[in-house]
């Protein structure tokens, strides 16, 4: 009796579970705590509970396609994007769409072996930049201030940076700089550009789909969004977890790190999530004033030749 009342209430379970839609999502990096919402929201059922058989699939360090060629070939119909990547991609033909903004504030800072006092202190120097991108906005601060950088790309890590061979890095507060100070104790505060102060503090991270896909799919992106913040939600009241549940994807994809590492990262992510309005990690959609400062900054330094307007990438 009680083996067929075990299997009554499986069934019953099963019937009561929404029909799953599967769902490949590329978040834009290795695995790391950074996407640590995401992979809460896989691991405690969120996903499942919408009705979403989702799949996380990261991309290489290495890799020779970016997010949007994820979207566009296939192999992913959610991403993970920068909103200033996103606008670009826009401008040159890729019917993207902003879905959620996840960060509110920007982390990009910079960080020299002498001081940096001010943008114009990076003048002539050789910084490291991420080969992939994720450093756009400093083109456009080249051109703002007329000023030459030479750029040494390299694809991760602060090696580079650490033994001297550049005069400076660029990095993001969550990530490269917990890095560099674990390796070489704290950085002085005036060793440290922070762009956020000079005019710069655009919303990152956040959820991109092909606009196709929405027209068609719309349900299941909101479905995919409304669990993803509740991933979100769950790891800022459960960070020790959200850490221990990272550590993992860092350990099978062989990533080069540790706990402590990470944990420091996400303390650091989830900031960037507040909204500065608030105060409180609310969630706010871009907002179209910043969209718009953004996007003829884009149009002034010749980055971007097409204006994009807000409606057009923001939902």
């Amino acid at each position: 009796m009680k083996k067929l009342l075990t299997i009554t209430a499986a069934v019953l379970l099963s019937l009561c579970m929404p029909a799953q839609t599967k769902v490949t999502f590329v978040p834009q990096w290795t695995p790391q705590s950074q996407f640590a919402g995401y992979y809460l929201a896989l691991e405690k059922g969120f996903y499942a509970q919408e009705g979403l058989d989702v799949t996380i699939k990261h991309m290489g360090a290495n890799s020779s396609e970016s997010v949007c060629d994820q979207l566009f070939n296939g192999n992913a119909q959610i991403v993970g994007m920068q909103l200033l990547q996103a606008a670009i991609a826009r401008a040159d033909g890729c019917n993207i769409l902003n879905v959620f903004q996840l960060t509110q504030k920007s982390g990009l800072w910079c960080i020299g072996h002498n001081p940096l006092t001010c943008p114009e202190d990076l003048d002539g120097l050789r910084i490291g930049r991420w080969k992939v991108g994720f450093s756009e906005f400093c083109d456009i601060l080249e051109a703002y201030k007329g000023i030459h950088i030479n750029w040494i790309p390299f694809i991760q890590g602060i090696n580079m940076f650490v033994f001297g061979a550049v005069d400076a890095i660029l990095c993001y507060n969550y990530s490269e700089y917990i890095a560099i100070r674990m390796a070489m104790g704290d950085i002085e505060d005036d060793h440290v550009l922070k762009f956020s102060e000079y005019g710069y503090d655009c919303p990152e991270d956040g959820l991109y789909v092909r606009e196709d896909y929405y027209d068609g799919n719309r349900e299941t992106v909101e479905k995919f969004v409304r669990a993803s913040k509740k991933g979100w939600d769950y790891a800022r009241q459960h960070p020790e977890e959200a850490v221990d549940i990272s550590m993992r994807y860092v350990k099978e994809a062989n990533v080069v790190s540790d706990r402590t590492h990470q944990k420091l990262m996400l303390e650091e992510y989830l900031h960037l999530q507040d909204n500065p309005a608030t105060g409180k990690a609310d969630y706010a959609p871009v907002d179209r004033k910043i969209f718009e400062e953004m996007n003829q900054a884009l149009i002034n330094t010749g980055y971007t030749t097409r204006k994009i307007d807000f409606d057009e990438i923001i939902r």
